[in-house]
C-alpha cells in the first residue's frame, strides 16, 4: 500500500511541477503573487517598530508558521486551493498570501499590545481580510474555496491571531523572566 501511495505522490509532484513550469511560472497570476507579497514585505519593513525589531521579527516568524500550518491543513482537507503557485518546492510559499497574512498579523501585534485592543483589532482585521480580501482573491482566481466559506475563514483568522499573541507573549514573558 505504501509503495502505491509513494508512486502516486511522485506522479502528483511531477504533474504539479510540469503545470507550474509550463503554465504558472511568469503568468499574470504568478506575477500577482510576487508583486503582492513583495509589497507587503516592503510595507512591513517600513512600518516595523525599530525599537522592537527583534520581537516583531519573531512575531512575523511565528505568524508565518501559523499561516503555513493552517494552509497545509486546509489544502490537505480540500477546504481551499491556490490555482497559482509561487514555487512548487514548498507548500509554505504556494499561497497568494504567504507573506501578506503574517505581515498583517505581526503589525496587529505591534500596534495593539493590550489584550482588549488586540482582540477588537483582531475582529476588525479578520473581517476585512475574510469578507473583503478573500473575495478579491477569489474573484481574480488566486484563491479557490472548495469546502469552505468566508465565515469559516473569519473564525480561523481570529483563532490564528489569538494563538499568535498567546505564543509571542509566552515567549516574551519567559525571555524577560530569565534575562533578569
Amino acid at each position: 500500500m505504501y509503495t502505491q501511495i509513494d508512486k502516486m505522490g511522485s506522479k502528483f509532484n511531477s504533474i504539479q511541477r510540469d503545470i507550474w513550469i509550463h503554465h504558472d511560472l511568469f503568468s499574470p497570476g504568478w506575477w500577482g503573487i510576487v508583486i503582492f507579497n513583495v509589497l507587503c514585505l516592503i510595507l512591513f519593513l517600513f512600518l516595523m517598530d525599530r525599537y522592537r525589531r527583534l520581537l516583531i521579527s519573531f512575531a512575523f516568524l511565528v505568524n508565518f508558521e501559523i499561516v503555513g500550518l493552517v494552509n497545509e491543513i486546509g489544502n490537505n482537507f480540500d477546504f481551499w486551493s491556490y490555482p497559482h503557485q509561487l514555487v512548487v518546492l514548498s507548500h509554505r510559499f504556494n499561497a497568494v498570501d504567504f507573506a501578506a497574512v503574517p505581515v498583517i498579523m505581526s503589525l496587529t501585534y505591534q500596534f495593539f499590545s493590550k489584550w482588549k485592543a488586540y482582540f477588537l483589532a483582531t475582529i476588525v482585521i479578520s473581517a476585512i481580510m475574510c469578507f473583503i480580501g478573500v473575495p478579491i482573491f477569489v474573484y481574480f482566481g488566486l484563491y479557490k474555496l472548495e469546502n469552505w466559506n468566508y465565515l469559516y475563514s473569519f473564525l480561523v483568522t481570529v483563532l490564528m491571531l489569538i494563538i499568535s499573541k498567546l505564543i509571542i507573549e509566552i515567549v516574551r514573558n519567559n525571555a524577560k523572566r530569565y534575562s533578569h
